[in-house]
């Protein structure tokens, strides 16, 4: 996944205020942890990695209580307890940021998309969806805030460059997801279709999970999208058998 340039390298005008001295235990990410690939791209200094981290977290916080549209820089800025500016030092504006986050975002999640198992019928094939997807599900809800940031993004009317790369990620893991519909003999799904519909069944689960909206385990959550997916694809055990 190409990284992107920092604001500053793309013309944005850096202005003259302090960073936050350092204090222990504020710097939650860890400066190669959560947002390793963010702070990697965006500075080079220790004092910058630990302000970086910071905003970063400050920006899951935002997007999580005021949605991609609602959410301000300068709420982010005092979030991460920064001076407003220091955030421009780092992202040109909020498309920016949300790019940054869902750069480390993707990293985490999309390799755990792409190991879709083979879609099979009986308890061999359910097992190794539920393993699948309790792996895609964990990572739904570790990284809500942003997914949901995202979607929202994605149905707006700008052209925003986070956009876009969710957009490409997802055609990667709708290949996949058509192969196995493919590779499953299934007579009467068209692959691109079923896979866009697993999915949106997969993502949308997940977001009302995050949102409370959705009383359940996220095991259980993982066990019931196995077994509707399975059945969707092969019918009911007493048909398959």
């Amino acid at each position: 996944m190409a990284e992107r340039a920092p604001a500053k390298a793309r013309g944005v005008a850096p202005t003259a205020v302090a960073e936050p001295p350092a204090e222990p235990g504020d710097a939650s990410s860890g400066e190669s942890g959560r947002w390793s690939l963010t702070v990697a791209s965006r500075t080079t200094r220790a004092h910058g990695r630990r302000t970086v981290s910071w905003l970063m977290d400050a920006a899951v916080a935002e997007f999580a209580s005021y949605g991609y549209h609602g959410a301000s820089m300068a709420r982010i800025a005092k979030r991460a307890g920064t001076a407003h500016g220091t955030i421009y030092l780092h992202f040109a504006d909020k498309d920016d940021l949300l790019y940054a986050a869902l750069v480390d975002v993707q990293a985490d999640l999309q390799p755990a998309l792409m190991a879709v198992p083979a879609f099979l019928p009986g308890e061999e094939g359910l097992e190794a969806l539920h393993r699948w997807l309790h792996e895609v599900c964990r990572r739904f809800q570790a990284h809500g805030a942003i997914v949901q940031a995202v979607v929202e993004a994605l149905n707006g009317t700008e052209h925003l460059e986070a956009a876009d790369l969710a957009l490409r990620d997802l055609g990667r893991v709708l290949a996949v997801l058509a192969d196995r519909v493919r590779a499953s003999g299934s007579p009467d799904l068209d692959p691109p279709i079923a896979a866009v519909t697993i999915y949106a069944l997969i993502e949308g689960a997940n977001r009302t999970l995050f949102r409370g909206q959705l009383l359940v385990s996220l095991d259980e959550l993982a066990l019931s999208l196995a077994e509707f997916i399975q059945r969707s694809i092969f019918g009911s055990p007493a048909a398959v058998a």
